[in-house]
């Protein structure tokens, strides 16, 4: 389900839904903030991260359009982290007890919402994963075939490069090294924002 498609959804979100603009680098909501409203991305990307206490960025994951921002926050009080907008980015807000109720009478919502959480959970795992990974360029190098369509031998990169590097947990310089020796090693070659994969997984 693409819950950003406000046809798709129940009649009570329908009704309450409501559309809000986010311009790039503006907060929607900071860690230990009362969970009020979830959110669902109809266009852009917003990125979930923490802080340190000593400023230093820990991020989490991107959120594209379609998706769910932070869905976890509906059975929380507060916000678990922060979340900012990547760039020009429209959302629709529900008010969180209301698509609560709707997940508890509606069985296809609820499956559907089941179905995005399960895929959240494991691409969570794959990112624990690659970032298990100590190499730089070998951790690229999993992301890429990971990101490779079935049968293909070609990514493209559609998020800008520092969005990939935080992603993997890494600098964009760091990312962009890799990709550099990856490329001199014949693992891959690259055209602009096309990475074609040379190597078998």
């Amino acid at each position: 389900m693409d819950f950003s498609k406000i046809d798709q959804l129940p009649i009570a979100l329908q009704k309450v839904a409501s559309c809000k603009n986010f311009s790039k680098g503006q907060i929607l909501f900071q860690r230990n903030e009362p969970s009020q409203v979830i959110y669902a991305v109809k266009t852009g990307r917003i990125r979930l991260l923490n802080y340190t206490k000593s400023g230093q960025t820990i991020s989490h994951y991107t959120i594209h359009a379609g998706e769910l921002c932070a869905e976890i926050a509906l059975f929380l009080d507060a916000y678990a982290c922060s979340a900012i907008a990547e760039e020009p980015t429209q959302v629709l807000v529900f008010p969180k007890q209301i698509f609560l109720n709707a997940l508890r009478q509606d069985p296809d919502f609820a499956m559907a919402f089941m179905t995005r959480l399960s895929y959240r959970i494991h691409k969570t795992k794959i990112m624990v994963e690659l970032r298990s990974i100590r190499s730089a360029p070998e951790r690229v190098l999993h992301y890429l075939w990971l990101n490779v369509p079935p049968e293909q031998n070609t990514v493209v990169l559609k998020q800008p490069l520092k969005n990939i590097a935080a992603d993997l947990s890494i600098s964009s310089e760091a990312l962009s090294r890799a990709l550099s020796q990856l490329q001199r090693k014949g693992a891959i070659a690259r055209e602009k924002r096309r990475v074609i994969l040379l190597e078998s997984a």
